[in-house]
């Protein structure tokens, strides 16, 4: 709702501005000047405008699909760290509890520590990075006993496995956003929309800083929307840590059963 709001008020930011500017251009251009322009730049104006709106459209489906690919990649590394934590109830006690543990400051420092980190910087916490290089270090001495244990370390080998080929996806994603050039590029087709509508229009003037206002603010939240998009972790469009909360929660299920078992 916030960010909505916050949408909303520059696009009016937007519209208010260019509308302004149309109102002076309309009163101290000339008619015929105007009339010209409108007529020599139309072509440029129009091969522009669609490069805008395709370039827009194309920024904001891959950067939509790269909030839907951090939800999942986010929901595997949970789950499979879930499945990591149920395996330690076939362990002994002693491994079982620091299995257990080494899973939970992982999963406690993902949600308190990482995830703000991600927000602000769009990095990795170092030390949650530690508490993931522990668990699968201690995975190491684990040593079977039997042919049964062996086939469930295998399957727990492979849910360590992929709660860390997740975890470097998620660095990857944390850190990705919308290029520089391309926000030059952007920015700049947006400028060239945004001209003629000031500097042209009709010769009514409230029909041209209507006209002006509409384009400056569909320009404004397009904008905006792409900025919010921009990286997955942060921005009023992000993930957040619910994965790793509710992965919490379902360890504390799990030791209720070995407490009742």
């Amino acid at each position: 709702m916030f960010v909505a709001i916050v949408g909303l008020l520059i696009a009016a930011a937007a519209a208010a501005v260019t509308g302004v500017a149309a109102f002076y251009a309309n009163r101290f251009i000339a008619a015929p000047l105007r009339h010209d322009f409108r007529e020599g730049s139309s072509v440029v104006t129009g091969i522009v405008g669609t490069l805008f709106a395709v370039s827009i459209g194309l920024v904001v489906v891959a950067a939509w699909n790269q909030v839907n690919s951090a939800h999942q990649t986010a929901s595997t590394e949970a789950s499979n760290l879930t499945d990591v934590y149920w395996y330690s109830r076939s362990l002994p006690d002693t491994q079982r509890q620091t299995l257990q543990t080494l899973a939970t400051d992982y999963a406690t420092t993902v949600v308190r520590e990482e995830w703000p980190r991600m927000a602000q910087n769009h990095t990795l916490s170092p030390r949650a990075w530690r508490h993931v290089e522990q668990l699968r270090a201690y995975f190491q001495t684990i040593e079977p006993a039997t042919g049964a244990a062996s086939t469930r370390y295998s399957q727990a080998m492979s849910r360590i496995q992929a709660v860390l080929d997740a975890r470097r996806a998620r660095a990857q994603m944390a850190a990705s956003g919308v290029p520089p050039l391309l926000w030059a590029a952007l920015a700049g087709c947006g400028l060239v929309v945004l001209l003629p509508a000031i500097v042209c229009g009709s010769p009514v003037r409230k029909v041209h800083v209507t006209v002006a206002a509409v384009v400056g603010g569909l320009v404004g939240l397009v904008l905006f929307l792409v900025h919010q998009l921009d990286f997955p972790f942060s921005g009023g469009i992000a993930i957040g840590p619910e994965a790793f909360e509710q992965a919490l929660t379902r360890f504390t299920s799990i030791r209720t059963l070995e407490g009742t078992g």
